[in-house]
């Protein structure tokens, strides 16, 4: 297989991929007009892969260039998407093509993580992804949310033309210390001009009573349930930055919507944990989900940058079946109140304090696991347990954005 990235007039040849991988609609003769203006994308990159070099793809991805939260710093991820197979193709290595020069590409252009989405967790595991955090999707009963205290504010619904601002506002500061989580410019395009009416979805903002917004909730029917759920689909969610502007927004959803539906729908990130603060939870259902897959691009890079408690070392030795630059014995030696220092030795004398692949590494220094799953962890082995729990210890650890 030959891969290469797209120029502007294949992107159709993308397009037709994923309608026909994800069984989506494709006018063929519409997309050969629209190639003749399509421009490429400053935040995203296509590849494809073809029998022969310059020939008709047989599969394609998107990476979708991000810029993501890491312990205090700010880090550009990749955010995989749009992985479409032609069904004669399957299984001809047209993908993995496609993911070694994506990966090659990303490391080169300065990329330190890379994240996704999948349709299965054995099939990643080969590009060096590893499960990451997750999401806790609530189903409630609007009568179950009839004992919430009084959380005193406001909601206002948002309409065309009102200032959005306050959305992004919130997202910054919920998501603010959480590793993965991308940075953006607005909160949502999606939700600009006519949009959220003309697709029958809501936008709702709480504010203290001094003006300050702590919350809001994009909403929309899915039968009986008012969705608040982000989900390829439809975008919605259920945001806030204290409990008391959680409360307001539920107290709301009860008193406002209690003839309308019987139930609301919202996810949190896995770290938060809601089950003290709703005041009925025998009949509420409670589910978690996974938040995608992580892999590291540059190791050298995220080592240097992870926050470590107190002062001490760790060797790892780290494997990457893509990236050979990532391949190696590594010591980390960290003290508060500088940047970590980061050497490679050769793998002499001593086996590593710990042995892991890129994926892994990814989620344990974003904070999606910690040193108790190491255990459930089959593909990781541990030599020296001193010095592990300063390295890999839970943080706040979610991706919001979906590719």
């Amino acid at each position: 297989m030959f891969a290469r990235k797209l120029r502007p007039e294949e992107f159709w040849q993308a397009r037709r991929a994923m309608a026909v991988a994800f069984e989506g609609v494709f006018e063929q003769e519409k997309e050969l007009e629209k190639a003749k203006t399509d421009k490429a994308e400053p935040n995203e990159d296509l590849y494809g892969a073809s029998h022969a070099e310059g020939g008709p793809l047989a599969a394609s991805i998107v990476i979708n260039n991000k810029t993501s939260r890491f312990d205090g710093h700010t880090v550009k991820m990749g955010g995989v998407g749009g992985v479409a197979t032609l069904p004669a193709e399957r299984r001809g290595g047209a993908i993995r093509a496609c993911m070694e020069l994506a990966l090659r590409e990303m490391y080169d252009n300065g990329f330190a993580l890379s994240h996704l989405y999948p349709f299965s967790t054995a099939y990643y595991r080969q590009f060096g992804f590893a499960s990451a955090g997750q999401s806790v999707r609530w189903t409630v009963k609007l009568p179950d949310l009839k004992r919430l205290p009084q959380a005193g504010g406001r909601v206002r619904q948002l309409m065309p033309g009102d200032d959005l601002s306050p959305l992004l506002d919130v997202y910054n500061r919920m998501y603010g210390d959480t590793n993965f989580s991308c940075l953006r410019k607005v909160f949502d395009k999606d939700l600009e001009g006519d949009k959220p009416l003309a697709n029958r979805r809501w936008v709702f903002l709480w504010e203290d009573e001094t003006g300050v917004p702590g919350g809001f909730l994009v909403g929309s029917r899915v039968k009986e349930a008012l969705h608040c759920v982000p989900e390829f689909s439809s975008t919605d969610g259920l945001l806030f930055t204290s409990p008391r502007a959680l409360i307001g927004l539920l107290k709301f959803v009860h008193s406002a919507f209690i003839a309308n539906f019987q139930e609301i729908q919202f996810c949190v990130p896995g770290h938060m944990d809601l089950i003290c603060l709703l005041p009925e939870v025998s009949g509420m259902d409670c589910r978690a989900a996974l938040n995608g897959m992580a892999r590291a691009v540059n190791v050298e890079a995220l080592l240097k940058l992870c926050l470590c408690k107190g002062t001490g070392q760790l060797t790892l030795d780290v494997t990457d079946s893509i990236l050979p630059e990532n391949n190696g014995r590594f010591l980390l030696d960290f003290a508060p109140g500088r940047e970590n220092r980061v050497e490679r030795l050769a793998k002499t004398g001593s086996p590593a304090d710990v042995e892991l692949d890129v994926g892994n590494l990814a989620v344990l220094l974003g904070g999606a696991r910690d040193t108790a799953s190491i255990g459930m962890t089959p593909d990781i082995r541990v030599n020296n347990t001193s010095g592990l729990e300063q390295v890999f210890y839970r943080k706040p650890c979610h991706v919001l954005d979906l590719f």
